[in-house]
């Protein structure tokens, strides 16, 4: 991994923001995260054609997302071209952004949220069943808390690119549970449970 990258980038204009709309986009910027990669080496990895690679390498580097790491010069003068992301973790500010863009980034809040709620209801005492309408609204606060601490893991940094990550989230809910008033009244109780039953087993 590269040990120079930015920590986060924080997206805000709707442009870029598109680009990361796209599923295979995301998962080329987190391999390149970790390593520099050649057009064929990502086209192997992802399972696509080196053309379709191409296309969205350009679109990514258009935008500013990724740079070229090094070129090699092989046989017969071809230039292998390494590319790296410019950053470890790109956030889209949600906040700032369209509908319809807000809309194609809900999937993702929403398995991060069910992800937690599955994680607390194991460690609570009791299982406690989460509406639809609470997921979603839990979804949209925890983006909100990311988004208010993401900023101050901007500077360059050699994280591990999952570590950066996990300590975002892991901030952003400390935030939250100071701030109760702001979660639905079962996520409240949910994570509430889980954290007195955090705490006995630490005791014990």
């Amino acid at each position: 991994m590269n040990q120079s990258l930015k920590g986060v980038n924080l997206i805000q204009d709707a442009r870029k923001a598109k680009v990361l709309v796209d599923p295979m986009r995301r998962e080329m910027l987190r391999l390149l995260a970790y390593r520099e990669m050649a057009e064929n080496q990502l086209a192997g990895t992802l399972g696509l054609s080196n053309a379709a690679v191409g296309h969205h390498l350009k679109i990514l580097r258009q935008h500013g997302l990724i740079r070229v790491a090094r070129r090699i010069i092989e046989k017969h003068g071809i230039v292998q071209k390494f590319y790296e992301s410019n950053a470890l973790f790109y956030l889209v500010d949600s906040r700032e952004m369209p509908v319809e863009i807000e809309r194609y980034l809900m999937p993702m809040s929403l398995e991060r949220i069910r992800g937690m709620i599955a994680a607390a209801n194991v460690l609570g005492s009791e299982q406690k069943s989460i509406s639809s309408v609470e997921t979603e609204r839990f979804a949209k606060t925890m983006d909100h808390a990311i988004l208010r601490v993401a900023p101050k893991y901007s500077a360059r940094s050699n994280w591990d690119r999952e570590e950066l990550i996990e300590t975002i989230y892991r901030d952003a809910l400390c935030h939250l549970l100071r701030r109760r008033d702001l979660l639905p009244e079962r996520i409240q109780t949910l994570l509430g449970r889980a954290r007195r039953q955090v705490r006995v087993q630490r005791t014990r």
